[in-house]
């Protein structure tokens, strides 16, 4: 029995990475085997066992793999830009909150402490409506 022909390697190398593509696409763990924004070949092919000039000369797996790299982190960069921005607004938001906040609170203890200086006032005023009502000495009733 023969070895295998360089087309039917090829054929087998695209079927490897084409499952391998959809083993990462449904368990969403290509980070792991993210170098420079790109899928690292050396790790890519020393899990699929075949050498690492597959990833380069065999044009099918070669644009699968491009095409990988483009959806995965190309994609990736715009939607971390636009996380960026998002967080910016987010922290621009927060600071704004935080500013009211405190106006809020220091608003919130003058209206306590006049409550209370209004309060000691009431019960002045309640004690001298007793002493007037009891008829004590001084006042009229």
């Amino acid at each position: 029995m023969k070895g295998k022909s360089g087309q039917q390697l090829a054929g087998e190398n695209v079927a490897k990475v084409k499952a391998w593509i959809d083993d990462r696409n449904r368990h969403r763990d290509w980070h792991e085997y993210a170098f420079n924004n790109r899928i690292n070949r050396c790790a890519l092919a020393e899990e699929l066992d075949f050498s690492t000039s597959v990833c380069t000369q065999n044009k099918a797996v070669r644009a699968l793999l491009e095409a990988a790299d483009e959806l995965w982190f190309t994609n990736e960069e715009m939607d971390k830009a636009s996380h960026d921005a998002a967080h910016e607004r987010a922290l621009k938001r927060t600071g704004q909150i935080s500013s009211t906040n405190n106006a809020l609170t220091r608003r919130v203890a003058e209206l306590e402490a006049e409550n209370r200086s209004l309060r000691r006032q009431l019960d002045a005023y309640k004690e001298l409506e007793a002493l007037i009502s009891a008829g004590s000495p001084g006042f009229r009733p």
